[in-house]
């Protein structure tokens, strides 16, 4: 029991570390939305946060973080164009 919580703190101390740099990282993509580097990143570190969620059974988090990073999939593929209030959506999901 005391080695499961010492993951979930690690985790939320991590994610809070990775959400604070989502935070900065939507920022500079709405300034520059064809940085495909930067567009990158932001869906490795929502994958990151998404893989830890199912590992550690946070079916509602990660079912977000499925959603977010569907979202950048599409951007990072051009399906999809980033707008203002596309990046509020996903900002808002964190």
């Amino acid at each position: 029991m005391d080695n499961q919580r010492e993951i979930i703190e690690e985790f939320l101390i991590e994610s809070n570390e990775s959400l604070a740099q989502l935070d900065q990282d939507f920022v500079a993509l709405e300034k520059r939305p064809n940085d495909q580097e930067l567009l990158s990143s932001i869906f490795r570190t929502i994958h990151t946060i998404k893989g830890v969620c199912g590992f550690l059974g946070f079916t509602t988090l990660g079912a977000v973080t499925h959603r977010a990073e569907s979202i950048l999939s599409q951007l990072r593929d051009g399906d999809r164009k980033l707008t203002h209030e596309l990046t509020d959506l996903l900002l808002e999901t964190f």
